[in-house]
């Protein structure tokens, strides 16, 4: 399965980062992002790992926080777009290609471990949260930002999915790519068989992280309806965080 998601992600790397870059080159997002993040980072420079990092835009937004920042991903084209991003925007970060779920770094080498629309993807989300407390040092804070994306989720209301394929439609994004080999893996993931957030914050809880927060919907904090069709994507969105 690691294989699939590695060309999932290598083959929509261009596509993927023309739908999101606009949070690190429009001051509105950016804003709203790094109000967000800097809620539960703080001010203070901190040594962070963007985990699953993509084209760098979580990396870059807290970079441009102060932070000192580094990214992983499994996808050498994300990567590429990441470090593209980072030069046109003239900052400093380190790319590293590697495994969310077997990081190459050593214990307590990081502050903060933070990742956006991540976790859902992974094969093994508890070995993967596991690692991520592996690497924090004590009271580091991870912060986790995802959404319910899977269209064929078999808990999802039909009005969402009618939403959801409205937005696929308003983005101009082509069918095939939704009704490929893809959904495969993905209706096998984790993601798409349990009840979320709820099931992200018992493995926090399990794995000893304290002081867990959850918040629901963060929908509220980001897009209007029409922002949300107009980039193609209407999940339910959330953050978990929690102190090791």
């Amino acid at each position: 399965m690691k294989d699939q998601i590695k060309n999932h992600w290598n083959g929509r790397a261009l596509g993927y980062d023309k739908n999101v870059r606009h949070v690190i080159y429009f001051r509105r997002d950016k804003t709203i992002w790094q109000r967000i993040f800097a809620e539960f980072l703080g001010k203070s420079p901190l040594k962070i790992l963007d985990v699953g990092t993509g084209p760098g835009i979580v990396a870059n937004l807290i970079a441009e926080m102060g932070h000192d920042v580094t990214g992983i991903d499994v996808s050498e084209r994300m990567l590429k777009k990441a470090a593209e991003n980072s030069a046109t925007l003239h900052n400093t970060l380190d790319f590293v290609q590697g495994d969310a779920e077997n990081l190459p770094f050593d214990d307590e080498s990081f502050d903060a471990v933070v990742n956006r629309y991540v976790l859902w993807s992974l094969p093994d989300p508890k070995k993967a949260l596991a690692e991520w407390h592996r690497v924090l040092t004590p009271g580091g804070r991870l912060v986790i930002v995802d959404g319910i994306w899977y269209i064929g989720s078999k808990d999802k209301p039909w009005t969402k999915r009618l939403w959801e394929l409205l937005s696929m439609i308003l983005a101009e994004r082509r069918w095939h790519g939704y009704q490929s080999s893809d959904d495969g893996w993905r209706g096998k993931l984790w993601s798409s068989n349990v009840e979320r957030p709820e099931t992200d914050a018992e493995i926090l809880r399990g794995l000893g992280f304290e002081e867990i927060l959850v918040v629901a919907n963060l929908n509220k904090k980001l897009r209007t309806t029409l922002d949300y069709l107009k980039y193609g994507h209407c999940g339910n969105q959330f953050l978990v965080t929690g102190v090791k």
